[in-house]
């Protein structure tokens, strides 16, 4: 449980100095309250499939098979984000019914007057969740990865709370942090509030909060941070204390001051000043790089300029020169070589003389005729 600081009991909130049931506030105008005793939960259609998974029961128009099974994991973890964010186990046992367009969804519920801008309602003492894939304000099919989380936070608080009153902003935000949804649309919302020093107060923000598409307004926005705010592991232990205060009956304002220990103006100042620090430095961020930006366009315009110059400047005409011969250096002449010395008429006379002379004695004197010879037990004899 975080204790405050003193300094910040002495500043005033003007936004907290309402009367005591500020916080109390209608239903959720797509959570509403079935007080007629007589309203009972119609049954199934048929030809509608069911689907069992960790407890929760989809029972769906037969078209709607492959985006149901699309959402399951979705809703599944939502349920556990819940249930960390609450501090007990929400959503046991919930049934979820998906109709094929928004017209059947009247059929579904235990009540028939329903808002058309609603893609989900969510049923919290009956256990129920009923949407379609269509919607009647847009042509764009139902997300139910976002629409079925929404809708069971709602559930959700209300289990938390056994059904006790929760304040409007609290159920919206609640639902919308948990969901996700328009995040981008609410961070813009506060980043332009929070410049332009224009947020609302919290006690202000049921009142800001339109019912035919509240995701799209300031006071939307900042539920949904304020619901981020007061789950956030810091003051998580307090918001989860404040729960259990407002189960036994404590109206939630009390049972959240009571649990922070601190006075409604503190909790909601300190909102203002995390507001602040989260969105606070988007500006400077922002401003370095349109600095850094503005610098890079400036040293490209000028790059284009000198090279247009350049191009429009004729270049300057060279008159031509004298090209300077230089002369060769001499180099030293080199030595002839000496030719081979020719050979010497005697000797060529001479060989020429031997080999006549060869030639004169062959013929002077005839080879030796052979004589016959024959062979007798192994001895050779001359014939004569």
């Amino acid at each position: 449980m975080r204790v405050w600081s003193s300094a910040l009991a002495l500043v005033p909130v003007a936004s907290w100095l309402v009367a005591p049931n500020a916080f109390a506030a209608p239903r959720p105008q797509d959570a509403p309250v079935v007080t007629d005793p007589r309203a009972a939960v119609p049954a199934r259609p048929t030809g509608y499939l069911e689907l069992q998974e960790a407890g929760l029961t989809f029972a769906y128009h037969p078209s709607a098979h492959e985006r149901v099974r699309a959402a399951i994991p979705a809703v599944l973890r939502a349920r556990k984000t819940m249930s960390e964010l609450l501090g007990r186990e929400v959503l046991g046992a919930v049934e979820i019914r998906v109709a094929a367009v928004p017209e059947e969804v009247r059929s579904l519920g235990p009540m028939e007057d329903v808002p058309g801008y609603a893609p989900a309602l969510a049923f919290s003492k009956q256990g129920l969740v009923v949407t379609s894939l269509g919607s009647h304000r847009s042509l764009e099919p139902t997300d139910l990865g976002v629409a079925l989380p929404h809708a069971l936070a709602h559930v959700a608080l209300d289990e938390a709370l056994d059904h006790k009153p929760a304040p409007l902003w609290l159920h919206e935000g609640f639902a919308a942090h948990v969901a996700g949804e328009a995040s981008a649309i609410r961070a813009q919302s506060l980043l332009l509030a929070t410049l332009q020093r224009r947020l609302h107060g919290i006690a202000a923000l049921e009142g800001g909060l339109p019912a035919d598409a509240p995701e799209t307004s300031l006071a939307y926005a900042q539920a949904a941070d304020l619901a981020r705010f007061l789950t956030d592991k810091p003051h998580r232990a307090a918001f989860v204390g404040a729960l259990e205060r407002a189960r036994s009956g404590e109206p939630f304002e009390q049972a959240l001051a009571a649990a922070q220990e601190a006075p409604l103006a503190q909790i909601e100042l300190a909102w203002r000043q995390d507001l602040a620090r989260r969105y606070g430095f988007l500006p400077v961020f922002l401003a370095g790089i349109g600095v850094w930006t503005l610098g890079v366009l400036v040293l490209f315009a000028r790059r284009v300029v000198e090279r247009r110059r350049a191009a429009a400047t004729p270049a300057p005409r060279n008159e031509p020169r004298p090209l300077a011969i230089e002369p060769a250096p001499l180099s030293p002449p080199r030595p002839r070589p000496r030719p081979a010395p020719a050979p010497l008429l005697i000797e060529r006379i001479d060989n020429i003389d031997a080999e006549r002379e060869r030639e004169d004695i062959g013929k002077a004197f005839p080879p030796e005729a052979e004589v016959p010879k024959v062979e007798h037990d192994g001895d050779w004899y001359t014939l004569h």
